[in-house]
């Protein structure tokens, strides 16, 4: 089943007819034109222009939707999505996934209309509104069919949903995302798959575990340069030494996290940092 990567178009690989690997065929112009769309709008996203990412993602669709391609279609509107979301127009980010999911008079794949419900409901919980949220969720698990490559990212999200009101069941979920995104070779969501089990022991006051879990997590998104979830790991082990008394070294974690989260522009993280720096302080 196709994984999706958010961001990313993926070209078709092909066999030659003795079944030796070979050079892939020339996409056909259409595609190849789209493909190169996609790619400016990766860039101009990735620099944050997102009026720019939008107009290059949307000559992808078009060029897609000129030769049918029905895999970069969904992968163009996956993308329209996200850069509706960026600037802030959460109608048309809704609207642009409800085209795969209603099909569009084209044949999406369950995957596609799962990657599709999955964006749904983490928009959802990202606006607060839970209920909404956990329909989507299961919506996307309908879709996934046993197995898809969108299920850990959803036990994730489950996750998510629980903490930190019911720590226990968000383990649960945590602990069923993981090998998932592990299977999936997806490292951000193995990152919070660790993260969220370091939550949940940390909520129940088990510290040890806690410890260790952070400790994953931050290795991997250091690894992966995600210095925004580098800092929510390196307040985990802060809080875990606040509670072990250790308020010189807890600081010190403290101090590291509000400067990383400031050069990654993580507003939120950086406040949550100098908070529980203030609650240190004599």
């Amino acid at each position: 089943m196709m994984r999706w990567r958010i961001l990313f178009f993926v070209l078709p690989v092909a066999l030659i007819a003795a079944g030796c690997a070979g050079a892939p065929p020339p996409l056909p112009a259409a595609q190849q034109a789209a493909a190169e769309a996609d790619t400016r709008g990766r860039d101009a996203f990735q620099h944050g222009d997102y009026h720019e990412a939008l107009a290059d993602y949307q000559q992808a669709l078009a060029l897609n939707r000129s030769s049918e391609n029905v895999d970069g279609i969904a992968t163009s509107l996956l993308n329209l999505s996200l850069v509706y979301r960026r600037l802030g127009d959460n109608a048309k980010a809704m609207n642009t996934l409800d085209l795969i999911l209603a099909g569009d008079g084209l044949s999406f794949t369950d995957a596609h209309k799962a990657e599709a419900a999955y964006r749904k409901a983490n928009y959802y919980l990202e606006d607060g509104n839970v209920a909404a949220a956990r329909r989507w969720t299961e919506k996307a698990l309908g879709y996934c069919n046993k197995h898809c490559s969108v299920e850990g990212r959803l036990y994730n999200l489950m996750a998510r949903m629980s903490m930190p009101q019911n720590p226990a069941e968000a383990q649960k979920h945590a602990q069923r995302a993981l090998p998932l995104n592990r299977a999936a070779n997806d490292r951000v969501e193995e990152a919070n798959s660790l993260r969220l089990l370091a939550d949940s022991f940390l909520a129940t006051n088990d510290l040890k575990y806690a410890r260790q879990f952070y400790n994953d997590a931050l290795q991997i998104d250091k690894d992966t340069g995600a210095a925004a979830k580098y800092a929510l790991d390196l307040i985990g082990l802060g809080r875990c030494l606040a509670r072990q008394g250790q308020r010189a070294e807890a600081t010190v974690f403290f101090q590291r996290a509000y400067s990383v989260a400031e050069g990654a522009g993580a507003t939120k993280t950086m406040n949550d940092a100098a908070v529980e720096m203030k609650r240190l302080t004599p």
